[in-house]
């Protein structure tokens, strides 16, 4: 009778541990072509240190390229969970891609977490929105440091200058909202496209107004375009940018004409200039340090930092994700979606994350300092 009980123990033994040791399966769905591919390819660099195994179970980074399309993205994300039963997505990089990719991913359940930068896709947190998460700051963040600069240092008036897409819309409404909240008027708010080679028309409009400040509501390269030509055209204001400005080839293309532009300012980025008792610098550095060693000195940015830290975050949390059931299971997408929401204090290189039932941010005002180009390096203003 022992012999069959033993017998019978090794079989279902033989049956469990295939399941047990399945390894976990996390989806990159990141714009490698398209518009934003200069964004997620930064991304992509980022999820290159992601950890190899978690509590004994190999990981799996599956990536697909969005395109910077929202249709295609969808197209992915269903690849994705249909081919590989992925357990959680991080990505896409776009907006409109991510906002796409929330119906099927409450479909089958699946966690996300999104590398774009809009709090509507994870406020406020409802039956769908439980399931998506982001490792972003808000434009609300951003704009807070900039604003309270411009009412310490006596700045009356504000003209705007921005992408003519989703971004400068964004931007337009915040400028406007913190424009009237801080007692600023605003003279003026100016579009362009990205691809643009110029904008004199737009500055000349801007330089006749007179602002005692001007925003540039752009990123990477062609954020540089409207400082230039302020420049050119005399003007002596401040400047103000954001965060997308400490991002690809702005400090080489505005050289020293750069200097003294004013940008909300990330641990991914100026670390080193932060004081000692910041609670993400220990952990900004590493990233900066392990980031530049593979991919050159100064390469360091917020979008690789965004996706570096998702991963980050899957690590903290599939261990107590595993409780709940092996990879590849229902229950596991679950016990991973609640193990981020309850998920305190892990320093990333962003900042420091604080999940919960009703915040899916994770980051709040304090991952985001003035900071302001000095000599062609990005630096925190105390």
């Amino acid at each position: 009778m022992l012999k069959y009980a033993g017998a019978a123990c090794l079989a279902i033994r033989l049956l469990v541990t295939p399941a047990l040791a399945a390894d976990i399966n996390v989806g990159i769905l990141l714009s490698a072509t398209g518009p934003a591919a200069a964004i997620g390819n930064a991304e992509r660099n980022g999820t290159s240190f992601g950890a190899t195994e978690i509590a004994g179970r190999k990981i799996n980074y599956l990536f697909l390229d969005e395109a910077s399309d929202s249709t295609a993205a969808v197209a992915a994300l269903r690849k994705l969970f249909q081919g590989s039963q992925i357990d959680i997505l991080v990505g896409p990089t776009t907006t409109p891609g991510s906002f796409a990719v929330i119906d099927p991913a409450v479909e089958y359940r699946l966690p996300v977490i999104t590398l774009a930068p809009v709090n509507a896709l994870v406020a406020p947190v409802d039956a769908r929105k439980r399931w998506i998460f982001k490792t972003t700051t808000n434009d609300d963040h951003e704009a807070t440091p900039l604003f309270a600069h411009m009412k310490k240092n006596g700045v009356k008036t504000l003209a705007l200058i921005g992408f003519g897409d989703s971004y400068g819309d964004a931007w337009s409404k915040v400028g406007a909202d913190m424009s009237a909240a801080n007692g600023i008027k605003l003279l003026a708010d100016e579009k362009y496209a990205r691809t643009d080679t110029t904008v004199s028309g737009q500055v000349l409009k801007i330089v006749a107004a007179n602002p005692d400040a001007v925003l540039i509501a752009a990123s990477g390269a062609p954020a540089a375009l409207p400082l230039l030509q302020l420049r050119e055209k005399g003007y002596e204001g401040k400047v103000y940018g954001t965060l997308g400005a400490t991002f690809g080839d702005f400090r080489k293309l505005t050289g020293a004409q750069g200097d003294g532009i004013f940008v909300p300012l990330s641990p991914a980025v100026g670390a080193a200039s932060l004081p000692d008792e910041h609670p993400a610098k220990r952990a900004a550095l590493e990233f900066i340090q392990r980031y530049e060693a593979k991919f050159g000195p100064g390469s360091r940015n917020i979008f690789a930092g965004s996706a570096y830290d998702a991963l980050l975050l899957i690590e903290r949390a599939a261990p107590a994700a595993l409780k709940a059931g092996g990879p590849g299971t229902a229950e596991f997408r679950e016990g991973l979606r609640s193990a981020i929401e309850e998920l305190k204090g892990v320093a990333g290189s962003r900042g420091v994350y604080n999940y919960g039932a009703n915040d899916h941010t994770g980051l709040d005002q304090s991952a985001l300092t003035l900071g302001r180009l000095e000599k062609g390096e990005w630096v925190a203003v105390h």
